[in-house]
């Protein structure tokens, strides 16, 4: 029994030290299959990526052999861009005609003709980007008695990064500042293109940030830096960079409640706040005119002369300066509140100041401040019907507005109310504009104003005057 037991245990043994002995010597053998298997997958994952490389090159090749695409969109202008999209030109074209009645008045002096056509604007221009848009070049020829030829350069970093900005420069680079206007209307501010601050920076840096990333609820539209040499003829500055002025400019845009939802049927998620700020240091100018909107001829609500302007002296250097008011440092600032409840409808409100102080003692200082108060009303579009449209859709639109400006320094006020009724012609390339005004001054200050040339009567400094606006875009 015991002979037996112990065959039986030595055949155990036997056979776990045959089991062991048999898996160590496969292992090696395993060891060196996945090794195999392993370098064969880099093999072919690296024939795959030489195969995709060459693919690519293929398809760029190919993309570049192909003709380049020439697309046209009305009021886009005509695009050529290459297959690939790595580059592209836009041809463009603005085009503004103005035609005013001077309401109620029987005899007014040249340049206030009832009737007469004139062309406010006309611009082409050309846009030039490379690299996908990266880099981005544009010009635009302008000008009235003569023609300028402006050009712009930008650098679209936002698009590796979107905490990074835009950054442009050139003779009037884009400059978004205050857009909380609240209506489609056509130059409709009264005093220093107020409520236009933006638009452009003449001989600025600028630096636009319009893509970062959601604050929570909040959003910010654009944040934006500008420095140079801003030539704004509203503050009086002359075409040329005559002065030695210095520009710093400073916008914000925010929507405080852009992830919220509905209320009551209005969609607060539309609510924006911005914030427009330039100061001119050094400038040798007044603020020149306040100028009447929408009309064919501007109008002078408070005259130039009493305004800032005065006889040039230069001394024998060469270096000119102005007598006359607030010859030192300019500030200006604007906030604008916008909203749109709903969709055929929207609010805008806008309050700006202006302070000049004079640093000679042949200047006074200025101060002014502007409200503004307008709305866009949608009546009609040809596919939503009743309280719809849009400027792609095309329709007809209302636009009242209420605005004022008080000049104290000046002790002048000058104030405008009436309405716009705008038709806009399906894929937004064109809209007809009819807009009556209500322009008036009061204050010692519009004695010299040129309102009195289309005033309804001696000493009357307010009058109506309708005006046919037609813009046309390429």
């Amino acid at each position: 029994m015991n002979m037996v037991f112990l065959k039986r245990a030595l055949g155990l043994v036997s056979a776990v030290v045959l089991t062991g002995a048999l898996a160590l010597a496969a292992s090696p053998v395993q060891a060196a299959d996945v090794d195999a298997r392993i370098q064969a997958l880099e093999r072919e994952l690296a024939q795959l990526k030489h195969n995709q490389e060459a693919a690519n090159e293929e398809r760029a090749l190919a993309a570049e052999m192909k003709m380049p695409a020439f697309t046209y969109a009305a009021g886009k202008g005509l695009t050529i861009a290459a297959a690939d999209n790595n580059w592209s030109i836009n041809f463009g074209q603005r085009l503004q005609v103005y035609s005013s009645l001077w309401l109620g008045n029987d005899n007014p002096e040249a340049g206030y003709q009832n009737g007469v056509i004139r062309i406010r604007r006309f611009r082409p221009h050309i846009n030039v980007t490379s690299q996908q848009g990266f880099y981005d070049v544009k010009w635009q020829f302008s000008g009235n008695t003569s023609v300028a030829f402006n050009g712009d350069a930008y650098l679209h970093f936002e698009k590796t990064n979107p905490w990074l900005p835009t950054v442009g420069y050139g003779y009037n680079p884009f400059f978004r500042g205050n857009r909380q206007q609240g209506a489609g209307r056509t130059e409709d501010s009264l005093f220093i293109n107020a409520l236009a601050l933006g638009g452009s920076q003449d001989g600025s840096v600028v630096l636009s940030w319009k893509k970062l990333p959601a604050m929570g609820i909040s959003k910010i539209n654009h944040l934006e830096v500008a420095m140079g040499l801003d030539q704004q003829d509203e503050y009086g500055r002359t075409p040329g960079h005559r002065t030695n002025g210095r520009s710093t400019a400073f916008a914000f845009g925010i929507q405080p409640l852009a992830g919220a939802k509905g209320m009551g049927g209005f969609d607060v998620s539309s609510v924006k706040y911005s914030l427009g700020y330039e100061r001119l240091k050094d400038l040798n100018h007044g603020p020149g005119n306040i100028y009447g909107p929408t009309t064919q001829e501007r109008v002078n609500l408070v005259s130039a002369t009493l305004s800032g302007y005065g006889n040039e002296i230069c001394d024998a250097a060469g270096k000119c300066a102005y007598t006359g008011k607030a010859q030192g440092n300019h500030t200006y600032m604007v906030h604008g509140l916008g909203w749109s409840p709903m969709k055929w409808m929207s609010l805008g409100f806008n309050y700006a100041t202006y302070e000049a102080d004079a640093d000679s003692g042949t200047a006074d200082d200025i101060e002014a401040t502007e409200i503004r108060l307008a709305s866009t009303i949608w009546l009609w579009g040809p596919k939503s019907g009743m309280m719809g449209g849009s400027k792609s859709e095309g329709g007809i639109y209302i636009s009242p507005l209420y605005t004022s400006a008080d000049i104290k320094s000046e002790d002048a006020k000058a104030t405008n109310h009436g309405l716009a009724v705008v038709y806009n012609v399906p894929g937004g390339w064109m809209q007809i504009h009819g807009v009556w005004d209500k322009l008036g001054c009061e204050g010692a200050g519009c004695d010299q104003a040129s309102i009195n040339k289309v005033a309804d009567k001696a000493g009357d400094d307010s009058f109506d005057v309708f005006t046919v606006i037609v813009e046309y875009r390429f």
